[in-house]
């Protein structure tokens, strides 16, 4: 066999693919994407209350961060809206971000925006449209235009859902012991961690809630 014979040669099929496939695994190996490295203090277990009495959660200062702050850490995939009881009082405007990643914890957040009565009335008069939700809440949907109006607002609350369930053993390796326990009106464990501004709602049935407040007192 001379050399133009040896060269018409093909390889067998099982070689290609072994060959092919090194090749792949060595470019993903070489070529790693670039990994977003995580503020500690985003991290649900870091909250807590600086020297001036602020309280710092997810990387936000409470009355101080705003809408805008929070869309810089988690993304512009945001939704605002009103929420007024069934009989047409106690409005709050609410941000809700539907998929965020804090490290590998995927979650959903919700904001409390501190506005003016006279502002959420405004707004909540020019709403785009109303939902009325199982519990006869009163949900408004708002137009682009009314949203960028509280960009700069601060932040009153901040709720974290984790997309998954927390184990009383997970929760207490991260935060410690609460500083208190008890069964409210929803029938479930409320955890409260006074120093991290903490009330922490477990759920065996659905992801738990973190729900951070400068309302929280002993």
């Amino acid at each position: 066999m001379d050399f133009k014979q040896i060269k018409k040669r093909k390889l067998p099929i099982f070689w290609l693919i072994f060959i092919g496939s090194t090749l792949i695994l060595t470019l993903l190996i070489i070529i790693q994407p670039e990994r977003k490295m995580t503020n500690p203090e985003q991290l649900p277990w870091k909250a807590h209350y600086d020297e001036s009495g602020q309280l710092h959660a997810l990387g936000l200062t409470l009355n101080q961060s705003s809408l805008k702050d929070a869309m810089a850490l988690y993304g512009k995939d945001v939704e605002v809206k009103i929420f007024s009881d069934p009989n047409d009082e106690n409005k709050s405007l609410e941000a809700y971000f539907p998929v965020i990643y804090i490290g590998s914890i995927k979650a959903a957040l919700a904001l409390k925006i501190e506005a003016s009565q006279e502002e959420i009335k405004r707004a909540y008069t020019e709403g785009k449209s109303i939902t009325t939700l199982p519990s006869g809440t009163q949900e408004v949907s708002l137009y682009s235009s009314t949203i960028v109006q509280f960009f700069n607002h601060p932040l009153s609350s901040i709720t974290l859902l984790p997309r998954k369930h927390l184990t009383e053993q997970a929760i207490k390796k991260r935060f410690g012991e609460p500083d208190h326990k008890e069964i409210q009106s929803d029938n479930l464990p409320h955890w409260f961690f006074y120093q991290k501004g903490l009330e922490l709602i477990i759920d065996e049935e659905g992801p738990e809630a973190l729900q951070y407040s400068t309302n929280l007192k002993p």
